[in-house]
């Protein structure tokens, strides 16, 4: 038995059930409460020797086999994380545990609604890098709101191109424009804050680069599934490859 499976073993939560155990793959069924498969289960194999990955011990049976907006990979395992890390000590797995808990609810509720909980997901592939940079910056800020508006397609000066807060590689530039946030000192008669008398310049300008990054990577990511062959599950709401598979269609009518 791997270190992996034998640390995901000593720390099972009472939600799952083993069923078999052999070298670095661990199975059993998922019954995790408030999903729809708390009573009968979920059935899934987990492998790795350190890091491992997780998914329907058969692919499609109760999840779709693959589906990027429920954040199903294309080699069929769960994204349950940005940066899966090492099993090596108990804490790493009852933390795993916990991840993978909070993603069956999560697919809970996109099962229920067609719709992934927006508070617990990163965007796909490189993307998400950029995203989780984004949300840690416009926190640091004072913006999570702003950002938030900005991300979901609201006019934002965070996504304005006319606005030139940065240059192509981040930079900050236009120091003496005004703040686009539209502050103002509260001594000189109110008048208005330039760029580079900002207090929270370099942050604004590393989340105005970080979602420009951010944009661009999923865009990226988007074209390579809508061109390796992926079929809609039709299982959410929103779903670009549905939206090609229709245009397809209305196409040939």
């Amino acid at each position: 038995m791997s270190l992996a499976a034998s640390l995901l073993l000593d720390a099972v939560p009472d939600w799952f059930r083993p069923s078999e155990v052999s070298g670095g793959r661990l199975t059993g069924m998922a019954h995790v409460r408030g999903t729809p498969w708390e009573a009968d289960g979920i059935e899934l194999a987990i492998i790795g020797r350190q890091s491992v990955s997780v998914g329907e011990l058969v692919p499609g049976t109760q999840l779709p086999a693959r589906c990027p907006e429920r954040h199903i990979q294309g080699d069929l395992t769960f994204c349950v994380g940005l940066d899966p890390k090492p099993i090596d000590v108990p804490e790493a797995a009852i933390r795993w545990w916990e991840q993978l808990r909070q993603y069956l609810r999560c697919q809970g509720v996109a099962d229920s609604t067609k719709v992934w909980p927006p508070a617990h997901s990163l965007d796909h592939g490189d993307a998400g890098r950029f995203h989780e940079r984004a949300l840690a910056l416009a926190s640091a800020a004072g913006v999570e709101e702003e950002y938030a508006s900005a991300r979901l397609g609201e006019p934002s000066w965070i996504t304005d191109p006319n606005l030139r807060i940065v240059d192509r590689r981040g930079g900050f530039i236009n120091g003496r424009a005004v703040c686009p946030r539209g502050c103002r000192r509260r001594a000189s008669r109110n008048a208005p804050v330039v760029r580079r008398n900002c207090e929270r310049r370099q942050m604004l300008s590393d989340l105005v680069y970080s979602e420009q990054q951010r944009i661009k990577a999923l865009a990226k990511y988007w074209q390579h599934v809508l061109n390796d062959g992926t079929q809609c599950c039709r299982t959410m709401l929103a779903c670009p490859i549905r939206d090609k598979e229709e245009a397809a269609t209305a196409t040939w009518r």
